[in-house]
């Protein structure tokens, strides 16, 4: 089971930690096709840190 305190960031937060607004999250969820996995709870976003890290190693590899 996930533990969302733990395992997860909110959209806030993973917008600090990439250094980029809010927005572009959002703009990159709408589309569909950029940014890692996300999911929603409640009506709040959440990314889970695994698939965050697997997102951002994609990004390295494709450099």
């Amino acid at each position: 089971m996930i533990n969302l305190k733990q395992d997860a960031v909110t959209a806030l937060e993973l917008a600090e930690q990439l250094n980029v607004s809010p927005s572009t999250l959002a703009t990159w969820r709408s589309r569909g096709t950029a940014g890692p996995k996300f999911i929603r709870i409640a009506g709040r976003i959440y990314y889970l840190k695994a698939d965050v890290e697997q997102w951002f190693n994609e990004q390295l590899a494709a450099a």
